[in-house]
């Protein structure tokens, strides 16, 4: 390859790491294989991008170490993180008044978002869900119950993006 060639695919690497765009398997534990993946996409902009991952690559429901990484392409304030959460469990019909705790909880662990910053969830041994945030530990809630009501909103058969569920699934494939 010639120097100016090596030269412009450098530029377009260091752009790519300035403008957020994070490597395949950034910040996910060892061990875990890609399930399936997914873009969320608003009319015409980018929300994010989202992986689900396994021990095996295989999704059997909830279950230890299954992870959900967001790789977020907007900035976005907890505050409006958790309004979605709360309105994704009222179109799934599982909202209720107790689980506004759960909904506080978020508030205080989430930061609020820049555009190439990473949500991870990873699913515990007693199915509880401990979050990261570009890569690093910012808190827990420990009830399994929240655990499947957050991770439906994506996996759910009600959810409000079937064709993103059946990406991340395994069962459409199609990277974002």
């Amino acid at each position: 390859m010639n120097r100016p060639r090596r030269c412009l695919w450098a530029s377009i690497a260091v752009a790519l790491c300035f403008t957020g765009f994070l490597p395949a398997r950034a910040n996910v534990p060892d061990g875990l294989t890609e399930i399936g993946a997914a873009r969320l996409k608003v009319f015409f902009w980018t929300i994010y991008d989202c992986y689900l991952y396994s021990e095996d690559g295989s999704f059997r429901g909830i279950e230890p170490n299954l992870t959900l990484r967001i790789d977020y392409r907007r900035s976005i304030r907890r505050k409006e993180l958790v309004d979605s959460t709360r309105s994704e469990w009222q179109k799934q019909g599982f909202y209720s008044e107790s689980d506004e705790p759960w909904l506080s909880k978020l508030i205080e662990i989430w930061p609020d978002i820049e555009k190439g910053d990473q949500l991870l969830l990873q699913v515990t041994e007693e199915l509880a869900s401990r979050f990261f945030f570009n890569g690093k530990v910012v808190g827990s809630i420990s009830d399994p119950a929240f655990t499947r009501h957050f991770l439906d909103i994506w996996l759910s058969e009600n959810s409000s993006y079937p064709a993103q569920r059946e990406q991340l699934l395994g069962i459409k494939k199609n990277r974002p």
